[in-house]
C-alpha cells in the first residue's frame, strides 16, 4: 500500500507484471538491421510472416530470405527415382498372371513405341486387365490399392496445383484430421521425393497408394474444366532473378503470413496464405505460384540483391 502511494515506483511495478517482450519472435535473418528501441516496442505493430516455419519481421528481411531459399531450390538436381523391389512384369510372373513370352512382347512393344510404361503395354497387348496391374503395382510399391473416388469431395490442407498432381499423376484421395494425414493416389509410380516435398509444404504427414491409371487420367482431365484462380503457373524458367522478382511482387501486394516453398521434380512451389477476418471468424485464403524450371536449369547463381533494390521492372503481379 506504501508503494503504491509513491508514484515514483509506478513503472517499475508496472513493468514487473508486463515485462515488455515483443509480441511477435524474433527476426531470423541474421542481418535484420531493424531497430529495436523499447520506444518502438512499445508502438510496434506486427507485419512479419513466416517462411518455412522462421518468423521474418519486415518485408525487407522475408524478400531476402525468399531469394535465398529460391536459390537453394532452383539449385537443386531433381530426385533420382529408386529402382524398383522387383520388376512389374518379373512380379506378375510370379503371380501366375503372365508368362515369361508376354513379357518379353510386352517389352519389345514398348522398345518399339519408345513411349509408355510396361504396365500400359501388358493391358494393350491384351495380357492382363487394368485391375491386375494396379494390384500388381500396389504390390511392388507396397501400398493399399485406393477405390474409385472424388478428389472434389476430400477436405484436405491444402489444394495442390494441378500442374504438379498432373506431372506425377496422382490425385489426393483421403485426409484424415485427427492424424493430419493426406493420402495419395498414384497411377503410375509412387515419388516418395513429391510426397515428402508436399508434406513440407502443407505442413501434414503424406501416406501413398496406387489406383487405376485411366481412372487418375480421367478426374485430371475433368479439373482441367475447372477455374483454379489461386494457382498461378511461370515458365519454363531459369532465371532465378527473374523468379525473385515474380515472388517478391507477390508477396508485397498480398502480405502472406505464411509462406512455404519446395522443389517437386522440375516445379518450385510457393504457397502463400493470407489471414483474413470474414464475419468474426478467421479464415485463410491461399495462392499457390508455381514455377516450371526449365530442363537446362543452372547451377545457382550468387546472391541476389532483394527487388526494391534492383532497377525497377514490369509488375508481373
Amino acid at each position: 500500500m506504501n508503494d503504491f502511494l509513491k508514484p515514483s515506483t509506478w513503472p517499475a511495478n508496472w513493468l514487473k507484471r508486463h515485462p515488455l517482450e515483443s509480441s511477435e519472435p524474433p527476426c531470423a535473418l541474421v542481418s535484420c538491421s531493424r531497430p529495436r528501441s523499447l520506444w518502438q516496442r512499445l508502438r510496434h505493430r506486427p507485419e512479419g510472416a513466416f517462411l518455412q516455419g522462421l518468423f521474418y519481421c519486415q518485408p525487407q528481411c522475408l524478400e531476402t530470405a525468399l531469394i535465398g531459399q529460391l536459390s537453394r531450390l532452383r539449385g537443386m538436381a531433381p530426385s533420382a527415382q529408386p529402382p524398383n523391389r522387383i520388376p512389374l512384369g518379373l512380379l506378375m510372373v510370379a503371380r501366375g498372371q503372365l508368362t515369361y513370352q508376354e513379357v518379353r512382347a510386352a517389352l519389345e512393344a514398348q522398345r518399339r513405341a519408345r513411349h509408355g510404361k510396361i504396365g500400359e503395354w501388358i493391358e494393350k497387348l491384351g495380357f492382363a486387365s487394368e485391375q491386375e496391374v494396379t494390384t500388381a503395382l500396389a504390390l511392388q510399391w507396397g501400398c493399399p490399392v485406393a477405390s474409385s473416388f472424388d478428389p472434389s469431395t476430400i477436405h484436405s490442407p491444402g489444394r495442390i496445383p494441378l500442374s504438379i498432381l498432373d506431372a506425377f499423376q496422382m490425385l489426393p484421395f483421403n485426409y484424415v484430421a485427427s492424424t493430419n494425414t493426406l493420402c495419395l493416389a498414384f497411377g503410375e509410380r509412387v515419388d516418395h521425393a513429391a510426397l515428402y516435398a508436399i508434406e513440407k509444404i502443407l505442413d501434414c504427414r503424406t501416406q501413398p497408394c496406387v489406383a487405376e491409371r485411366k481412372s487418375i487420367a480421367r478426374q485430371l482431365e475433368s479439373m482441367r474444366q475447372l477455374s483454379r484462380p489461386s494457382d498461378v503457373e511461370f515458365g519454363p524458367m531459369n532465371d532465378l532473378a527473374e523468379m525473385a522478382r515474380i515472388a517478391s511482387s507477390y508477396t508485397a501486394r498480398l502480405t502472406p503470413q505464411q509462406v512455404r516453398l519446395g522443389r517437386i521434380g522440375r516445379f518450385i512451389w510457393l504457397r502463400l496464405e493470407v489471414g483474413t477476418k470474414l464475419r468474426s471468424q478467421r479464415r485463410s485464403i491461399t495462392t499457390n505460384l508455381v514455377f516450371r524450371l526449365s530442363a537446362d536449369s543452372p547451377h545457382p547463381l550468387p546472391f541476389i540483391r532483394p527487388a526494391r533494390q534492383l532497377e525497377s521492372t514490369p509488375s508481373h503481379v
